[in-house]
């Protein structure tokens, strides 16, 4: 995972703001069927930008700026992939922008979240390798629905399922023994997605549908990956993502960091019987650098 690191900052060096990096959404999710397809493409010549805002309609990009958010999400994110070699205001944009531009509130307080699919984790790791770095391999012989492989036995002892109250939350599959490891890996898994600058996140938000965005912008956190390294944007593309925090007077994490410098290794701080939701304390976290 350090090697990884550097050779992804090595790559940032060299490149740019600006590239051609186009993502072409040709079936965007919808509520049931969450797919997208992505391609590379040169920047639009001005007779193709033509075309490119009649087929779109000057309709979809009012939508756009106005922030309504109204209106076939295909239209929409056609329109950003537009929008994305016109309007640099993007790439100033904030955390609490972006949200306000995608109306996170209204997603993230739905009652009708769904625990993401295979093809859902699928579609922000193809996202991530056309937008941030085409070189990383997710390829953890357990499936993202299930997290990742934690060690010999294979994948953490946890399922993913609905949290009354609390949306999408993460659960005991088996009983869990006080001081035994429920979750991550020195250095990081395979489902690490790394973001070693903001406009690199930016970017890829900007190419995803405002439910996925509103999902990661809630999942990114900042950590450490090499000790006594730079400070980094993480997304972790599994079901590890959906570990919920004790927030209720009425209930303590179950699961912390040994000390504040090994916050990526979750241990029990006691028994955890099966189907308990497993609950963490968020505060274990460096502050956020964005």
């Amino acid at each position: 995972m350090a090697s990884r690191l550097t050779s992804l900052l090595r790559s940032r060096r060299g490149r740019g703001d600006d590239d051609d990096t186009l993502t072409l959404p040709v079936t965007i999710m919808g509520d049931e069927k969450r797919s997208i397809k992505l391609g590379r493409c040169r920047k639009p010549s001005s007779s193709s930008l033509v075309k490119y805002i009649l087929g779109v309609g000057g309709a979809a990009l009012m939508i756009f700026h106005h922030g309504k958010n109204k209106g076939p999400p295909r239209l929409r994110a056609m329109t950003r992939t537009y929008l994305r070699h016109q309007d640099q205001d993007w790439h100033k944009w904030s955390r609490h922008d972006f949200r306000a531009q995608f109306q996170c509130s209204h997603h993230l307080s739905a009652g009708t979240k769904s625990v993401p699919t295979l093809e859902y984790w699928q579609t922000l790791r193809d996202v991530y390798n056309s937008e941030v770095d085409s070189s990383v391999r997710f390829d953890d012989p357990v499936p993202p629905t299930q997290g990742y492989t934690l060690n010999e036995n294979g994948a953490p002892p946890y399922y993913a399922k609905l949290s009354p109250g609390k949306g999408r939350g993460l659960f005991a599959s088996r009983n869990i023994q006080e001081g035994e490891l429920v979750d991550g890996i020195e250095g990081g898994t395979k489902s690490f997605m790394i973001f070693t600058t903001i406009d690199a996140m930016r970017r890829y938000l900007m190419a995803l549908p405002e439910p996925m965005a509103c999902d990661v912008l809630e999942w990114t956190y900042t950590q450490k990956i090499v000790k006594g390294g730079p400070s980094v944007l993480l997304v972790v593309s599994d079901i590890s993502s959906l570990m919920n925090a004790a927030w209720d007077d009425d209930a303590d994490p179950n699961v912390m960091p040994k000390d504040k410098t090994s916050s990526m290794l979750l241990y029990a701080t006691r028994d955890i019987k099966k189907d308990e939701e497993i609950l963490m304390s968020y505060g274990v976290f460096p502050g956020s650098i964005w």
